[in-house]
């Protein structure tokens, strides 16, 4: 792809060279960072910046503002899911703008309230944001009610990052992939969730720390497509291994009252109890509720406990748990530096789903600057399938199929360098430690005392 250097109509972002004076980076030497896997840590690096005065900077270039749309939900259930996806947004644009915009344009937040993902509000949000917010690109969160949303940017040619977390939304892009050209799912898809578990059990079991006594798992889910998915993705995963699923409970989100579950899983007993309900106010109930009369059975958590509130709900009951996300907020060098800067900003522990926003953006702008600009959507879409972005999750890779979705590592390839880590978390002295998959994790697996001795 040939790329030409900057004019005065399209200048590149501003960086400091090793003197700390200002100068402008062509697009010719950004793409020569991008291909050298540089573009990612130059936006984990330079883009991470603050001022002297400890603060991000602002502006932007002087060209027409790049407007970054998204619907998050800031006022239901999952408002504080919706809160951290907005931080992230916040913290990438401000970053961006600091070093003057993408090809000289800042770029221009604009968000919406998803609320309780109504399908018809879905439908409007989009809308709007495409007729009424004039949006350049999408970034999301996730949608529970999705679908829509890719019709709507697709019909209007717009560039779509999401975090749906949908195997249906993947299969829908790769059945149709011109239609859908400008959708990317940068995270893998749910059904990971199920398929990377069995062997997230094993390394578990291999270590020594863990003796299953009977390699039983009884899996609490929800009635919705996406926990349905999950626990769908795991039956066949299990085909062929020691372990089998002893109960299976369906339950309807959001729930605080586990009582009449628990009361099943104490007479089942499993190796493993699986709680794939993902709302933070829902699984602490679930854990105040299992301690009072708990299984020798190691806890597992679906995505929720990633969100700082799970570990304030539920205080001490939060210690032990194990949790999976396929978004992993890495304890890395990239992903403790982006901590620290979001707990000077706002003054609270990082949430996971900050993360993964705060990635998009920067991928969106690194693949919007190799492409010269904002206006040339298809182009900076052909970037963005290229690129190979490290950022505080991990890589984003979207060539591995026509469905433009990310893959995890280990479970899909063995290249830590292109898959998104599977992150799996033990809370230790109320604290995240990410114990698998290697080379990432930063601790080890401590068996929960209720277990007893291996």
């Amino acid at each position: 792809m040939a790329l030409q250097d900057e004019t005065p109509d399209h200048p590149g972002p501003r960086v400091k060279n090793e003197d700390g004076a200002r100068r402008r980076m062509t697009r010719r030497g950004f793409a020569a960072l991008a291909g050298s896997g540089g573009a990612s840590l130059f936006l984990a690096g330079c883009l991470g910046q603050e001022t002297a005065s400890g603060q991000s900077a602002s502006g932007g270039g002087s060209g027409r503002p790049i407007v970054v749309g998204a619907s998050l939900p800031l006022t239901s259930g999952a408002a504080s899911d919706g809160e951290g996806f907005s931080r992230g947004i916040e913290m990438a644009i401000e970053e961006v703008n600091a070093l003057g915009g993408v090809a000289g344009h800042p770029l221009k937040f604009e968000v919406v309230d998803a609320k309780d993902f109504a399908p018809d509000l879905v439908v409007n949000n989009f809308k709007r944001l495409v007729m009424e917010k004039k949006a350049d690109v999408i970034v999301g969160g996730y949608q529970l009610t999705s679908g829509p949303d890719l019709d709507i940017v697709a019909d209007a040619g717009l560039l779509y990052y999401h975090s749906n977390t949908k195997e249906v939304d993947a299969e829908k892009v790769r059945k149709n992939p011109e239609r859908y050209w400008g959708v990317f799912q940068h995270c893998p898809s749910q059904m990971w969730y199920g398929t990377s578990l069995p062997g997230f059990f094993t390394r578990l079991e291999q270590s020594g720390v863990w003796k299953p006594r009977n390699h039983t798992m009884a899996i609490m889910r929800g009635n919705d497509q996406y926990t349905t998915g999950i626990t769908a993705a795991l039956e066949k995963a299990i085909e062929g291994t020691p372990w089998r699923i002893s109960l299976v409970e369906q339950i309807s989100l959001p729930t605080t009252e586990w009582g009449a579950m628990l009361a099943k899983i104490r007479g089942d007993a499993p190796d493993v109890v699986w709680v794939t309900d993902f709302l933070p106010a829902d699984e602490a109930a679930f854990m105040k509720q299992f301690l009072q009369a708990p299984t020798p059975s190691l806890v597992h958590m679906q995505y929720g406990p990633s969100n700082p509130e799970f570990r304030k709900l539920a205080g001490e009951a939060a210690n032990w748990v194990t949790w999976a996300t396929v978004i992993p907020l890495l304890q890395d060098q990239i992903g403790n530096d982006f901590a620290a800067r979001y707990q000077r900003k706002y003054g609270e522990t990082v949430s996971g789903t900050a993360g993964v926003t705060y990635d998009a953006v920067h991928l969106y702008a690194t693949a919007a600057a190799i492409a010269g600009g904002p206006d040339d959507r298809r182009r900076i879409a052909d970037v963005t399938r290229r690129l190979v972005f490290r950022g505080v999750c991990g890589s984003n890779y979207f060539g591995f199929d026509a469905d433009q979705t990310v893959r995890p590592y280990p479970a899909f390839t063995q290249d830590a360098g292109l898959g998104m880590p599977t992150g799996y978390y033990q809370i230790q002295g109320g604290e995240n430690v990410l114990v698998d998959p290697a080379p990432f994790n930063i601790g080890k697996f401590k068996l929960p005392p209720w277990m007893g001795q291996a």
